[in-house]
């Protein structure tokens, strides 16, 4: 009994001062609030256009019971100083009262609504469009599954902002996203300066018939006012039509790979632009800024829309994306393939002659077909073939070669065709001083030289579709490494190269093929001098043979049994004398001093030089090592004194050096003892020291002329060594060492397309892009990748943008334009790549008016008797819009018609094939309702 009289005592104790969800939702949207700093009135007096300025979103996260929600605060930036007064844009609108003349202020998002400044932006959130606010909250859930269907958290919703917004004094709107995200339909509300506006969207996907035109869209509108409209009340209308073309005329904007007249690829130019046309649509707005809705009429009878009428025309294009582009996808692929390793071997088949197919074909099961090149004469066939036909090895098949044998003879043809030899003067500084600086910043090689005109042919096998690139530039490159073998076999210089020793300026792979022209010139030189002796000597005399050493180096035998007193000296005939040098004679002869006929200095490349500074460099610093490194650098000094004891027979090493190195010869004034001033001469002193090298190769030094001398430059194995290591190179290893080359071919590349076009307002792009080749080919191993990437990125991003010019120009461009027409049209033809839309000037009266209305024209106007075709003519043939948007606007006092103030009425419609929207912003005077 006790125990159930105690139970009997207890009760629950209910804490109605602890706070519930829904109240700490609401205080969590006043502290968002408050940190926006959106708890005060915002009052305004100022317009701004919207396309000045900059859309800024700030976000946080809410939680209300089992739900997310994300609140976002999106505000207009615009700079100050492109605000301008109320009275000065917005004029005193034609209705019953206007704003101007309220003894109160409305809320900024109010005079936002009313204003027409920022009827129909070309960019801007949706509820700026529909609303023309250029500031707002919207709440929304954070998840797309947890929708706000129900009509009743939908309330709930709207009325805990309403609360929150009224404790804190925000006078910004504020939305709740309501159904699912697609359909973009809210509902929302603004209070400031006791007048409240409630938004509501009604969204349909057709429209029912009646309301399809402006005469059904009044009767809505005033419908919702209801009958607070006086019979003095006048509702202003905007209206745009926007039209859109999605289907052009044939238009050389879009790009085809080059072929030749049987369809074959041709290799001798870089393609450039877009298989596609970069522009997908046009889309031209034609709009009615501000009209009483007593001035137009729009219904199922009469239409007073013209738009060769409306005096605000404003065109936009919708473009490609991701439009892929010819020039970047080639050097994108010439990159990726720079990276390969694989052999030509490997990739082409074991490559055979003609005799070595005839000796192996006895030893195989099955006769191999053979193929030849009619160039070349070789044969490709795959190693593994002559062995089995079961194998895996990778193998050629000679019946379907990877280039077409007529591609490739014309590849080669345009490598060398004969053409004028660069010279070295004329290429690098008189005429083309820009290009100098860019071969010399990219380490790159002149202007369609024969490196330049091979990059370019490799380039373009990267664009071609349907075919194995690295396999098609291994045929080209041997077939190449081949023509060069036949050009130093018949003596016949490498066209499209400068003349002389190799350039150390440009690219090393160009240096080794002027080396390679410079082992010619020597060989033809050396084959002319000996035709020359021959043809001079009469009697001809039997001449010494050449022979070769062990290192293959050719000289001739020269007498070393008979010592050379002065006795002999006297008896030698002097040979190889090119002039007398000045008026110089012989220190212990009366005889005049000749110059001898020498060697000149033995060509070298950059990978030469290397090279032997790597082996002097091995030598090591003692005394040893640096007389060891002056021998070895003493051949061209024994071949010019053996030449000077030819020429000069009882010339001396001081005669020597007074020709060689006058600076060695010192002159001295010495006064005598009778005062007379007297001149004697002696070798420098570091001529004097002992075991002087020059006196060690004075006295090894022979009178040989030079051209019994051995020569200092054997063209046939410096040949032979470039041709061997041309031949070895893999095709990836030659497009990494011609990445510089390439990097100087698409350059020029792009140039000449923007002189063609005449685009002058790209410098800025330019210098990056030109930067980014520097980085490319100065950057470190380990950063190529990425440089690589950011290459390709700004090439692309230029390349798009001409392919877009290009088209705009084709299709916005009125033709017979003059100079000053021509750089307006290119302004606004650059500025379309970067806004929505552009106004047309002048409207349908322009030239520009006129091309835009023979585009959006459904059929061409009929032939009339008169030359001249009036506006009208066209009037029916204008396509039928596919958007059309209005927007209706009233000050009318609500709730009270006699004791409410005016307040800002507001519908937005927007009709499409598909689509029907109202937006409505109806408001209400709350100050005594």
């Amino acid at each position: 009994m006790t125990t159930v009289k105690e139970d009997e005592d207890i009760f629950e104790i209910v804490d109605y001062t602890t706070a519930s969800d829904w109240e700490r939702f609401i205080a969590r949207i006043e502290e968002i609030l408050s940190e926006w700093k959106l708890n005060g009135p915002e009052m305004s007096n100022t317009e701004v256009d919207f396309a000045d300025g900059e859309w800024i979103e700030h976000n946080e996260a809410l939680e209300f019971g089992d739900h997310s929600y994300t609140i976002t605060h999106f505000s207009l930036q615009i700079p100050e100083s492109t605000s301008l007064s109320t009275t000065e844009i917005n004029p005193q609108m034609t209705t019953s009262v206007s704003f101007e003349k309220q003894t109160f202020i409305p809320p900024r998002a109010m005079a936002d609504m009313m204003s027409r400044r920022n009827d129909f932006p070309s960019r801007s959130p949706y509820l700026s469009h529909w609303y023309g606010l250029r500031e707002f909250i919207i709440l929304a859930p954070k998840r797309n599954n947890d929708a706000v269907t129900d009509e009743d958290r939908a309330n709930l919703l709207l009325s805990s902002t309403a609360i929150a917004v009224s404790n804190v004094g925000c006078n910004v709107p504020i939305f709740i996203r309501v159904q699912h995200e697609w359909r973009n339909m809210f509902i929302g509300l603004c209070e400031g300066s006791g007048l409240r506006t409630h938004f509501n969207i009604c969204h349909l996907k057709n429209a029912p018939h009646q309301y399809r035109h402006l005469a059904g869209l009044l009767e809505i509108f005033k419908s919702k006012l209801g009958a607070n409209i006086s019979n003095d009340t006048i509702v202003m209308v905007a209206v745009r039509f926007t039209y859109v073309l999605k289907e052009f005329e044939s238009t050389t904007s879009r790009q085809a790979l080059p072929r030749d007249e049987a369809g074959m690829p041709v290799l001798t130019d870089l393609p450039f632009g877009s298989l596609y046309d970069p522009v997908s649509g046009l889309h031209l707005s034609c709009t009615w800024p501000i009209f009483s809705e007593e001035l137009v009429t729009e219904n199922d009878d009469c239409n007073d829309f013209d738009p060769l009428l409306s005096q605000q025309w404003a065109i936009g294009v919708t473009l490609l994306d991701d439009l892929p582009v010819l020039l970047t996808e080639a050097v994108q692929e010439y990159l990726k393939l720079s990276t390969q390793r694989e052999s030509i071997e490997q990739l082409l088949g074991k490559i055979q002659t003609n005799d070595e197919l005839t000796n192996n074909s006895t030893n195989m099961a099955d006769p191999i077909k053979r193929i030849s090149d009619s160039r070349t004469q070789q044969y490709w066939t795959s190693f593994s073939s002559s062995i089995s036909n079961t194998t895996n090895r990778l193998r050629v098949n000679i019946f379907n070669p990877p280039l077409p044998p007529s591609v490739v003879e014309k590849t080669i043809e345009y490598l060398f065709n004969e053409r004028p030899t660069l010279s070295r003067q004329r290429s690098l500084v008189e005429e083309y001083p820009e290009n100098t600086e860019r071969i010399r910043q990219l380490k790159s090689v002149p202007k369609d030289s024969f490196v330049y005109r091979l990059v370019v042919c490799f380039a373009a096998i990267c664009s071609l579709p349907s075919y194995n690139h690295l396999r098609s530039i291994a045929h080209i490159w041997f077939d190449v490494v081949q023509e060069l073998r036949t050009h130093w076999e018949t003596g016949k210089l490498i066209p499209g190269l400068e003349s002389g020793s190799p350039n150390l300026s440009f690219s090393k792979f160009y240096q080794n093929l002027q080396m390679l022209n410079c082992c010619i010139e020597h060989r033809l030189r050396h084959e002319n001098d000996t035709t020359t002796v021959e043809e001079q000597q009469q009697p001809p005399q039997p001449q010494p043979q050449p022979e070769l050493d062990e290192d293959g180096d050719e000289f001739y035998e020269c007498s070393s049994t008979v010592p050379l007193s002065k006795s002999n000296l006297s008896e030698l005939q002097p040979d190889g004398r090119l002039k007398p040098c000045g008026d110089l004679k012989l220190l212990y002869s009366n005889d005049i001093l000749y110059i001898p006929i020498t060697q000149e200095c033995p060509p070298a490349t950059e990978d030469m030089l290397d090279e032997q500074t790597i082996v002097l460099t091995s030598l090591g610093s003692g005394e040893e090592a640096t007389l060891l490194r002056a021998k070895m650098q003493s051949r061209s000094l024994l071949s010019d004194m053996e030449s000077f004891k030819a020429a000069n027979p009882l010339g001396t090493i001081e005669d020597f050096v007074r020709w060689y190195s006058p600076r060695d010869w010192i002159e001295i004034e010495e006064i005598d003892k009778d005062g007379n001033m007297q001149k004697s001469y002696s070798l420098s002193q570091r001529m004097q020291l002992p075991d002087n090298l020059w006196m060690e190769v004075w006295q090894q030094a022979r009178p040989i002329s030079v051209r019994r001398q051995k020569r200092l430059f054997d063209d046939g194995k410096e040949a032979e060594k470039i041709l061997q290591k041309l031949s070895s190179l893999s095709p990836g290893e030659i497009l990494e060492q011609l990445i510089p080359v390439l990097l100087h071919v698409v350059y020029d590349r792009i140039t000449k397309n923007i002189e063609d076009m005449e685009e002058q307002n790209s410098s800025v792009l330019f210098e990056t892009f030109y930067a980014k080749s520097v980085l490319l080919v100065k950057g470190k191993d380990e950063r190529k990748k990425k440089l690589q990437q950011d290459y390709i990125e700004c090439l692309t991003v230029i390349e798009q943008h001409m392919c877009r010019f290009q088209s705009f120009k084709e299709k916005l461009f009125p033709s017979d334009l003059n100079q000053q027409e021509k750089e307006e049209m290119t302004r606004f033809a650059i500025e379309l790549h970067t806004r929505p839309e552009m106004p047309v000037k002048g409207a349908a009266n322009s030239r520009l008016g006129k091309k835009l209305a023979s585009l959006f024209a459904t059929s061409k106007p009929l032939s009339t008797q008169g030359s001249n075709n009036d506006l009208s003519e066209v009037k029916n043939q204008f396509m039928t819009p596919a958007g059309k948007e209005y927007i209706l606007r009233a000050s009318i006092a609500r709730p009270s018609q006699s004791r409410s103030r005016p307040s800002p009425q507001r519908m937005y419609c927007m009709l499409a094939q598909d689509e029907f929207r109202l937006c409505g912003a109806f408001s209400e005077d709350t100050t005594f309702f």
